[in-house]
């Protein structure tokens, strides 16, 4: 197993998930790829839905919704 080439991938739900754990951990992904991910959960009513069930608010959402992320991502540039 090398460690220094890990990828994450996903399609739709899992996809988001994807892009999320790589932005959540800059450094650890050498490569993301999703497909035909969801997008911006916590400004869809059934993504408010589920944050404000599974996590108490829409807020705490935030930290798991990509769309959020990407806008305060600083880990490292990696092409695209």
């Amino acid at each position: 197993l090398d460690l220094t080439s890990v990828g994450a991938s996903g399609h739709s739900m899992g996809g988001h998930g994807a892009l999320s754990l790589f932005l959540r951990n800059p450094g650890l992904f050498k490569s993301v790829s999703a497909f035909a991910p969801i997008c911006n959960p916590t400004q869809s009513p059934w993504g408010k839905k589920a944050f404000e069930g599974y996590l108490g608010s829409v807020g705490a959402g935030k930290a798991h919704d990509a769309c959020e992320l990407v806008q305060t991502y600083s880990g490292p540039r990696v092409p695209i």
